[in-house]
């Protein structure tokens, strides 16, 4: 069977059983170095970002997609947001239960097919951290990017945080969010080096896009 004959995300789901199982924590950033600097480049390109955007951050409803047990959606309470204005959404019941324990103030969604329980032109920020480079499927990421543009506001924009290539076994390619969201222009871009990826070249990139 290939990656494009599968159930939907399910290489995703294979692979996170296997790399962050139920409710553990396996990327803590007290343990791991490179989970340490990553955590550091996320925040000073996420801030940055949120300066681009050009909107007041209390006004933003913000979904993180693939959020996880919540560490990135965690990022944007120490840049000002309040539990009120964040989502978090994933595929994982255990990332989501210990996300839920982490902040039970966030809201927390199991999301599976399309569509999500959001509506249509909802949603003014919605947030990518390091989930594109972990889908091997061509048809899986579209299917995604096709729900983000569904909830995504005719003025909203989209935070992608991601390595610059897929990784390995998702196919290495460079990694461009136009490709998927053509209706959608780069407003603000951002190289990061997390060193213990590979020495001082950049290894992640941040993009701002915005609906025109």
């Amino acid at each position: 069977m290939t990656a494009e004959d599968q159930p939907r995300f399910q290489q995703v789901r294979d692979d996170y059983a296997a790399l962050e199982p139920g409710q553990s924590d396996t990327w803590n950033p007290l343990v791991r170095d490179v989970e340490l600097e990553h955590r550091v480049e996320l925040l000073r390109c996420l801030a940055y970002a949120l300066r681009a955007s050009g909107r007041p951050h209390d006004e933003l409803a913000v979904v993180d997609v693939g959020c996880g047990n919540g560490r990135s959606t965690r990022v944007y309470l120490d840049l000002g947001l309040t539990p009120g204005q964040l989502t978090g959404v994933d595929l994982r019941a255990g990332a989501l239960a210990l996300a839920a324990t982490l902040n039970p103030a966030i809201t927390w969604r199991e999301v599976d097919h399309a569509p999500w329980p959001m509506e249509a032109g909802s949603v003014s920020w919605v947030s990518l951290c390091t989930v594109f480079s972990s889908i091997a499927s061509a048809a899986d990421r579209r299917h995604l990017a096709a729900e983000i543009t569904r909830i995504a506001s005719p003025t909203g924009q989209l935070f992608f945080w991601d390595r610059t290539h897929a990784l390995d076994f998702a196919g290495g390619q460079p990694l461009v969010p136009t490709e998927w969201f053509d209706g959608f222009a780069v407003i603000w871009q951002a190289d990061a080096v997390v060193s213990g990826y590979g020495g001082d070249t950049p290894t992640h990139r941040a993009w701002l896009l915005q609906r025109p």
